[in-house]
């Protein structure tokens, strides 16, 4: 299972060190299975289950049989990142610098909406974030965190990384699952309304839980939230991420401003206002309410008129 909550057991998606010690024989070019157990000094039951890690997470391909087995960097692009990373700044000890808990670490500090890291225990800073400092990889000013743009090979691993994984859990809820939108290791996702949820991790949100409030919205798919985070999905975490399934849409947008309407009594605003900043629609948000209340549209926000929103509101039967 993926998750992004700091937990005793590590994530599937971290690295061990005999998976970066593997990686850097790698860099050498493909490797047969018993020279990488020599050079390594490892148990063939322990190379093998680090290598299937690595398999599964897209970083490294196998070919051949039985001892005469094969393995080298996969052609994927955060494999390729990886590779290149390696290469480059081969003088460094990233069997300790990548190892555990710092993959979350540097998803933390890539998003600028997070960069404080304090989901993390002090423990687990103290372990994972003193050697990305003392390397000069991570950067802390007004106690946020940054990664050094020096390191831009790193910067673009974590991204494609990041959206490899991503891909990857969307496509346990569906083959033709499509990511809408992306922070860290959450996402929203459009998939068949036929798919199953794999784990409770996957909540149907936005215009997919309208039916709650009496607005019913038809369509072929269904909008899921994916998130090791947040329990439920409130009225207010489904106008926030009716707008995110379609940025800059003025029919997304009028669906969110009738939810936000229809719940507009029961609407904790400290909450929703709280969520839009986090997720970068704060801006947006308070434009809408604005909206609602004295029935202005600014002309930089994708907002219908007042007209319009009023004919739909009465499609809907929500009073104005």
């Amino acid at each position: 299972m993926y998750e992004i909550a700091m937990r005793h057991t590590e994530p599937e998606y971290a690295f061990s060190k005999a998976e970066l010690q593997i990686l850097r024989e790698l860099t050498k070019g493909k490797q047969s299975l018993p020279e990488i157990r020599k050079s390594l000094s490892l148990k063939p039951s322990l190379l093998s289950h680090n290598l299937k890690k690595l398999r599964e997470n897209g970083l490294i391909q196998t070919t051949g049989q039985g001892n005469r087995k094969y393995a080298c960097f996969s052609e994927t692009k955060h494999a390729s990142l990886l590779r290149d990373l390696l290469i480059a700044y081969d003088f460094m000890n990233w069997e300790n610098i990548l190892m555990g808990k710092t993959i979350d670490i540097l998803f933390k500090a890539l998003s600028e909406k997070e960069g404080n890291l304090s989901g993390f225990s002090n423990a687990t800073l103290w372990r994972y974030l003193k050697e990305l400092k003392a390397r000069g990889i991570i950067w802390e000013t007004q106690k946020r965190y940054q990664i050094n743009p020096r390191f831009s090979v790193l910067i673009d691993f974590i991204k494609e990384y990041q959206r490899y994984l991503v891909n990857k859990i969307s496509k346990t809820l569906s083959e033709n699952a499509v990511v809408l939108w992306q922070e860290d290791l959450e996402f929203l996702v459009r998939a068949p309304k036929a798919a199953s949820p794999p784990s409770e991790d996957f909540r149907k949100t936005a215009t997919s839980v309208f039916g709650l409030y009496d607005l019913p919205l038809f369509s072929e798919f269904d909008i899921y939230f994916y998130s090791t985070n947040i329990k439920e999905i409130k009225s207010e975490d489904a106008v926030l991420h009716t707008l995110l399934a379609e940025l800059g849409s003025t029919r997304y947008t009028t669906y969110a401003l009738l939810l936000l309407k229809k719940t507009e009594k029961q609407i904790d605003k400290t909450y929703l206002l709280n969520e839009a900043e986090r997720l970068g629609l704060k801006k947006q948000l308070i434009g809408m309410l604005d909206f609602l209340e004295n029935h202005r549209r600014l002309e930089d926000q994708s907002l219908p008129t007042w007209n319009e929103f009023v004919v739909k509101a009465n499609d809907y039967a929500v009073a104005t």
